[in-house]
């Protein structure tokens, strides 16, 4: 198997030109600081600074009691490798620092986007332990306490066989509308084999074993997901931790205390960190609702999200306050505080990391880096500094076949790529139009000859050109509405041919966008354990541009 880097694409977004913007750009445009610096405190790794500055606060910081240990029991659900017990031993040093990724679990690992962001937080701390000479620990946050089953329990097959495989794509719940953590979603044997058996009809035996033996029973849909990763991870040194184990939540459960007892600070700091973002151009990534409060209940295993109210007295001053669940309104639960079990949200999450590591950076997909940008008022007043931010790396692999293809029909794969399949729509209707002879027989617009008849006869007996102009004005939309459909209709002989094109932009997700990724299972299936081997020797996991990968031969 061939695996080589053909390209690299731009895919900076309006946070990355930023986060990674020079100082002096957008200075006093958000107070007196750089428009960097105003957005994302934390900085950024391009930049030693920043990184002194963070280690100097970790600096000041009592020692984490226990870290070590608990980090032993969150791994000791599979055998360690080397790298990784090196991590471990290396976590108990009083100068150790953590960089952190992480992602909600995936049926049979979902998507690979998680892969990038592993890999690049690894590299990362590689590369600081050498400038820094001191331990820094990878770490992969999965969030097992995440409850939306429609995005955990789901795989999306985007291989050029897909059709072969019919019906839905995920393991039958009969209790999936409850708001249960991926933690508490036991898998059923039975239906597994029944959905990797339905997968064989387009993966290979080899990727069904490798998939299927991470989930030995019992096992959750969590508890799947981090067996496949660790199995891909290890050799990176990367330590994992689950977002629902008990020590992990009680480790974190003052952060989440906090976030009830201030719930109203702790929305006017999202909302300054929300309008400041916006300003800036940066779109809001998590919608701030009124009440929230930015932790959940846990009740048998269920999430719940906790909402406040706060009632002005007969004065106008402040009264009582409420801290509630939806299904209960009428229920202070303040005053249950102590027996109720606590889990977080996707703005306490970095908070509570920080709770238990001394973390040093954060490795973000494109989303959590806008959802940092509204987070940053609320970890400087808690915390007093923030971590750095890495946007993840991202890659994209291809058959030689497909650049070949597009050649055939003299297009250049790496653009059609970056604009998608709409615009590879447009320029094959276009070129098939230009090829057809009904194009040079019919003009861009009306008649003019004609017209020009039309206006001196209305001329002649009408002073009123009212009806011409619109006449005119209609007749020319008609035109290339005419026009239009004809283009269509030239398309439609050249579609067969072109079909396959759309099948390779299909493989990758549809170009560049974030919503659809190839599998982790499509990507075994395809290149192999030996092709995925070489894909990782070739990825740079610290660049932050697309890589175009082709692959082929045996």
């Amino acid at each position: 198997m061939r695996v080589s880097l053909h390209s690299r694409l731009p895919t900076e977004d309006a946070a990355q030109r930023i986060l990674f913007a020079p100082p002096d750009q957008g200075a006093g445009t958000l107070g007196d600081t750089s428009l960097s610096a105003a957005i994302y405190p934390g900085g950024h790794f391009r930049s030693e600074v920043h990184a002194a500055r963070r280690l100097a606060h970790l600096d000041r910081l009592p020692a984490r009691e226990g870290l070590q240990e608990f980090l032993r029991h969150e791994n000791a659900f599979a055998p360690l490798a080397p790298e990784q017990r090196a991590s471990l031993e290396a976590s108990g040093s009083r100068h150790a620092v953590f960089m952190l990724t992480g992602q909600q679990p995936g049926l049979l690992g979902g998507p690979i986007l998680w892969y990038y962001k592993a890999l690049t937080c690894a590299a990362l701390a590689r590369e600081w332990a050498e400038r820094l000479d001191r331990p820094v620990i990878p770490v992969f946050w999965v969030a097992g306490d995440d409850a939306d089953l429609d995005e955990c329990n789901h795989v999306e097959l985007l291989d050029r066989r897909a059709a072969e495989v019919t019906g839905e794509l995920r393991i039958p719940f009969p209790d999936a509308g409850r708001p249960l953590a991926m933690g508490e979603r036991r898998v059923n044997a039975d239906q597994l084999r029944s959905l990797l058996k339905r997968l064989g009809a387009v993966w290979s035996p080899d990727v069904l074993d490798q998939l299927g033996r991470a989930y030995p029973e019992p096992s959750t849909l969590s508890g799947g997901f981090l067996r496949l990763a660790h199995s891909l991870l290890g050799r990176e040194g990367v330590l994992f931790v689950d977002g629902y184990s008990r020590n992990l939540r009680a480790l974190t459960r003052p952060v989440l205390e906090t976030a009830i007892r201030d719930w109203e600070p702790w929305q006017r700091a999202l909302r300054k960190g929300t309008e400041a973002a916006s300003a800036a151009g940066i779109p809001a990534q998590v919608e701030l609702r009124e009440g929230v409060v930015h932790a959940f209940a846990l009740r048998q295993g269920e999430r719940h999200r906790l909402f406040a109210e706060s009632k002005a007295g007969a004065d106008g001053k402040p009264g009582a306050e409420t801290v509630y669940t939806p299904d209960r309104p009428a229920h202070d639960l303040r005053a249950d505080l102590a027996g109720l079990e606590l889990t977080h949200d996707v703005f306490s999450r970095p908070l509570a990391a920080d709770a238990i590591f001394p973390v040093l950076g954060h490795v973000l997909g494109p989303a959590e880096l806008r959802y940092f940008a509204q987070l940053a008022p609320l970890f400087l007043a808690a915390t007093g500094d923030m971590p750095l931010v890495q946007p993840r790396m991202t890659a994209a692999i291809a058959p030689e076949a497909a650049f070949e293809s597009f050649l055939s029909e003299g297009l250049d794969f790496p653009e059609s790529l970056r604009f998608g399949p709409g615009a590879l729509r447009a320029r094959l209707t276009e070129r098939a139009w230009r090829a057809h002879p009904a194009s040079s027989a019919l003009p861009a617009s009306p008649n003019e000859k004609w017209l020009e008849g039309l206006r001196k006869t209305q001329a002649r007996h009408f002073k009123d050109a009212g009806p011409l102009e619109r006449f005119e004005r209609e007749l020319g939309i008609s035109w290339k509405r005419y026009l239009r459909n004809l283009e269509k209709a030239a398309y439609a002989s050249a579609a067969p041919r072109a079909r396959i094109l759309f099948d390779h932009l299909r493989w990758l997700g549809n170009g560049l966008g974030q919503d659809r990724h190839l599998t982790l299972g499509s990507l075994l299936n395809e290149i192999g354990r030996d092709g995925l081997a070489k894909l990782r020797s070739e990825i740079d996991p610290l660049s932050t541009e697309m890589q175009l990968f082709k692959y082929g031969g045996e």
